[in-house]
């Protein structure tokens, strides 16, 4: 596999955000500077934020428990990655290099440049909202303040403080105070309320608006559907999701061994080259990581979205994907990285999912890739 270490170290990224530009929009040096309640206030103080604030309108589809939330704003924001932008990538105005983002609550230095934690702009969820309504808070990290630098290029050091920074949120939101007082209390007898939820979107076809690389971070009162499978599978088995994979997945489909971690295809893969990056040992958040899971994992999020920003291509498709992690009771903490491998249909909506690829071509695809 080709050295992103190196291929970093040798890279001259074309733009990025300068460290006065950071400096402007600092609040809070460090998540640690603030408490629950004065990190919620923020919200209320950031303009911008409060116009593009949704109003908490909420449905729940009676099938599954699905949420859909609404937020109208959310059609207002810039996108910099459409493919019928008439400038290239190359040249199109990033607003995070430009220095147009919201007030910074955590801020930690990188080999060059740093990653950030700040208020989304246009949140999907907002601390107030008006009776009944749907509240949260919703916040992005900036992987890097250099627009071209990401998890599949970015040193390793480097990576294991973008995860150590977002385990510090994990840990201020749900066990340090209670930022929403309707947050629930976790069902598993630990002493957290209300559930983060930790994504990545990359690319226009899958939610992703900017180029420039981030990760999003969706606090909840009440436990999103997701996590509620994770929890129902637990109640049912008596095991995490994440035990149950470790050891009913053949080992034939394992990618990588980190040591701490596992990378594998699922026997269960819905779409090509869907992986699950795995603790060997159940954990339940990101913040109950020691140094050697942290460091496996930042090396396991390097390998799997290097190996679909690699292969989409070859596809002959558009490099998108999202990566999901699953903190809640019963998952026992794992990773889940989607490439948009493949369209879905009529048949997927009727819960029939037509995959176009064996997960034992996959795993080959990947270990040719990931190994050579």
């Amino acid at each position: 596999m080709p050295d992103m270490d190196q291929q970093h170290a040798s890279t001259q990224p074309r733009r990025h955000l300068s460290l006065d530009g950071v400096q402007k929009h600092v609040q809070a040096a460090s998540l640690a500077d603030l408490t629950v309640a004065e990190l919620v206030a923020l919200f209320g103080r950031e303009t911008a934020v409060k116009q593009h604030a949704p109003d908490g309108r909420y449905q729940q589809d009676p099938r599954d428990g699905a949420l859909v939330l609404y937020n109208e704003a959310r059609n207002r924001r810039p996108h910099d990655n459409k493919p019928d932008a008439p400038e290239t990538a190359a040249t199109r105005p990033c607003p995070i290099c430009n220095g147009d983002t919201t007030g910074i609550v955590d801020v930690a230095a990188l080999s060059q440049g740093v990653t950030f934690i700040n208020k989304n702009l246009y949140p999907a969820v907002y601390p107030a909202a008006s009776d009944g309504g749907f509240t949260g808070l919703h916040f992005l990290q900036w992987t890097s303040s250099y627009h071209d630098h990401d998890w599949h290029n970015m040193p390793h050091a480097d990576r294991v403080t973008v995860l150590a920074r977002l385990a510090a949120l994990e840990q201020k939101l749900l066990a340090d105070s209670l930022p929403i007082p309707t947050a629930e209390a976790w069902p598993d007898g630990r002493s957290c309320h209300g559930y983060l939820g930790i994504f990545k979107n990359y690319g226009y076809l899958v939610g992703g608006s900017l180029a420039h690389g981030h990760q999003q971070m969706v606090y909840s009162p009440t436990m999103p559907p997701a996590f509620a499978r994770d929890w129902a599978f637990y109640q049912a088995r008596g095991e995490t999701v994440a035990a149950y994979v470790r050891r009913e997945n053949p080992e034939a489909l394992l990618l990588r061994d980190y040591g701490e971690m596992l990378l594998l295809v699922p026997y269960f893969m819905k779409r090509p080259y869907h992986m699950l990056l795995i603790p060997k040992a159940d954990k339940t958040l990101l913040c109950d990581l020691n140094d050697a899971e942290l460091s496996a994992m930042a090396d396991g999020w390097r390998d799997a979205i290097h190996a679909m920003r690699a292969l989409l291509p070859q596809m002959g498709r558009e490099i998108a994907y999202n990566v999901v992690v699953h903190n809640g009771p019963g998952a026992g903490l794992y990773v889940e990285f989607l490439p948009y491998s493949q369209e879905i249909g009529g048949m997927e909506h009727l819960g029939l999912w037509l995959c176009q690829r064996w997960p034992e071509t996959a795993v080959a695809d990947l270990q040719c890739l990931l190994f050579r």
